[in-house]
């Protein structure tokens, strides 16, 4: 009787304990860019081509990344100006990629409204986070090990 008894007692006492779960990993948003590449625009003329037939920015930014083949995507857009942006600045974030070194790839895009009222792009640069390696919680320019 006394055995079942601390048994119970320490069933109780290992149920009201408190579970230290690990810190969730941070948004990918959060993640530091420690550097970039500057892309290229004859790497992005198809986009270039649809932004000047008056695409929207969210078109004309998944035209430059391209296809994905991932986990999660996420799409970040922050404009200047609210009814008439002269300004759009789309982040791309691509996470579980199907590559045995690279983990993500980030791109930040802009995008400016010319004065014939459609966008053009401005600057493009790219960044990858590796999944291994010294620093894996970061995107850099650098190729993955």
């Amino acid at each position: 009787m006394i055995d079942r008894f601390k048994r119970l007692i320490l069933l109780m006492v290992l149920l009201a304990s408190p579970v230290e779960a690990a810190d969730p990993p941070p948004p990918l948003g959060e993640l530091p860019v420690v550097d970039s590449k500057l892309v290229v625009p004859e790497e992005y003329r198809a986009a270039s081509d649809l932004a000047a037939r008056g695409s929207p920015t969210l078109d004309i930014a998944l035209k430059i990344v391209g296809a994905f083949e991932g986990s999660t995507q996420q799409i970040i857009q922050v404009n200047e100006g609210s009814e008439t942006p002269s300004a759009s600045y789309v982040t791309v974030l691509r996470d579980g990629l199907m590559d045995d070194s690279v983990r993500s790839e980030r791109w930040d895009i802009v995008l400016k409204r010319t004065a014939s009222g459609v966008w053009g792009i401005k600057e493009v640069r790219r960044s990858w986070r590796c999944w291994r390696g010294e620093q894996p919680n970061r995107f850099a320019s650098v190729l993955c090990p």
